[in-house]
């Protein structure tokens, strides 16, 4: 059974993208996704500014099964590392770089030096996830077009704009649509924020005290998300939200979703269940192509 998918003109061997997070701080990590069946990586978002980031510990609470609350704001790895890695990789599967739009400049310079050596074969722009807003401050609609205007003039690759639910502006991204400014949606980054409290302390289980929310629980939140966006916007859309296994997977497809990310399954499980998902997807479908369900939903509403 063959999962390949199209996107932006570029081969990927399955749907299922790793996406954005502290297992994205190496090239083996990434590597090892692809081995496993993940038609694409993301690395961690990227950032030349060096801001006062407070190092939180504990950063994780993870309700097994549920959600996980998230706090960890810290990039271990330059982001010069990854200027000479993208062509490793790219031998394995596609790569997809994250950048912050908290820095528009900073944009610039990083892709400016990637499109100098070796581009990745995509770009991933992040808005502000729910606790990097809390703590740092939101990042306005007019930063983020200021940074996919930069971009646009230092690269031809794909741009994909990354939103949480709290930030999606249908108006605003429909004029982001209608600019050609960026290719497409990747819905959604962490939640929230969440808190959650020790009732032998009477602390947060967060250094941070809030923390972004991802896993199962939010699924039906994005994928609700997910419809209202596809009534207004035909840009394509990467479903990213509670994935943790192939009939996960077929909803995000099935509502219209080119793509899925996966993230918090894997970095609680391990990277291994990439090959989990592709297995059982392939079972799933038995003789159909992914073409062949992608949004099915509205043909029957």
């Amino acid at each position: 059974m063959n999962l390949e998918i199209t996107l932006f003109g570029k081969k990927l061997k399955t749907p299922l993208i790793l996406g954005s997070g502290t297992l994205g701080e190496n090239k083996e990590n990434l590597i090892k996704a692809l081995k496993y069946g993940a038609g694409a990586v993301v690395t961690r978002t990227l950032r030349i500014k060096k801001e006062k980031r407070k190092i939180f510990s504990p950063a994780y609470y993870i309700e097994k099964g549920i959600y996980m609350l998230n706090a960890d704001n810290q990039n271990l790895t330059p982001w010069e590392y990854w200027i000479d890695k993208v062509k490793e990789i790219e031998k394995y599967g596609r790569l997809i770089v994250s950048l912050s739009a908290r820095d528009p400049e900073s944009c610039r310079e990083i892709i400016s030096t990637f499109e100098k050596n070796f581009p990745p074969s995509f770009y991933e722009i992040n808005f502000s996830c729910p606790h990097s807003a809390k703590l740092y401050g939101e990042i306005s609609y007019q930063t983020v077009e200021k940074v996919l205007k930069l971009a646009r003039k230092k690269t031809s690759q794909p741009l994909f704009l990354k939103l949480s639910l709290q930030n999606i502006d249908l108006k605003k991204l429909k004029d982001f649509e209608k600019k050609h400014l960026v290719d497409a949606l990747v819905i959604s980054n962490s939640i929230g924020p969440g808190l959650r409290i020790n009732i032998e302390t009477g602390k947060s289980y967060l250094e941070s005290i809030v923390g972004g929310m991802s896993g199962r629980a939010i699924k039906p939140l994005v994928l609700a998300a997910i419809y209202e966006v596809k009534k207004v916007l035909k840009i394509p859309i990467i479903g990213v939200g509670g994935i943790e296994s192939a009939e996960d997977v077929l909803e995000y497809i099935m509502l219209g979703c080119e793509a899925v990310q996966i993230y918090t399954k894997a970095h609680l499980d391990g990277l291994e269940i990439f090959s989990e998902i592709k297995n059982n997807l392939i079972k799933k479908l038995k003789d159909k192509k992914i073409e062949e369900i992608k949004g099915i939903f509205w043909k029957n509403i």
